[in-house]
């Protein structure tokens, strides 16, 4: 299995070409690694990979709030009933955005893709899915 952090060309493609104006929720499943694992080779510090997570996580709830939305819900520990060895995830948190376009601004801020690398440090893996956001309250 491929653990992918960022979206492929096609899937930001399919996301840019879906209405911009649609509030949308983004579903986020989150496994944590055991220990934080930085690819630019800083110095983890024995941090966890939910701790180094939770640094990108700070930054990513003021920008969330920036372009208007907000977390709708978050659990942590969710039990698999059905699916594979690899849907066993550490936490599930929805956020909802008043349009893809706000959701696309947002992960261009500059103070935002700063904070990716504490993201990817964190992350073992993660599925990020585009829901209709339209029945969730602003």
């Amino acid at each position: 299995m491929i653990s992918a952090l960022e979206p492929s060309e096609a899937q930001l493609a399919a996301f840019a070409r879906a209405d911009q104006t649609q509030p949308v929720a983004m579903l986020n499943l989150l496994k944590f690694r055991d220990k934080a694992e930085y690819t630019d080779g800083r110095d983890a510090k024995g941090m966890s990979g939910q701790d180094a997570y939770g640094l990108y996580g700070l930054v990513a709830m003021q920008k969330i709030a920036e372009v208007g939305g907000r977390m709708f819900w978050a659990a942590p520990g969710p039990a698999t009933f059905i699916g594979g060895e690899n849907d066993d995830w550490d936490m599930v948190v929805i956020i909802r955005y008043p349009s893809r376009a706000a959701f696309l601004e947002m992960i261009n801020k500059p103070d935002y893709r700063e904070a990716i690398p504490h993201r990817d440090a964190g992350l073992l893996r993660t599925a990020l899915l585009d829901c209709p956001g339209g029945s969730i309250p602003a």
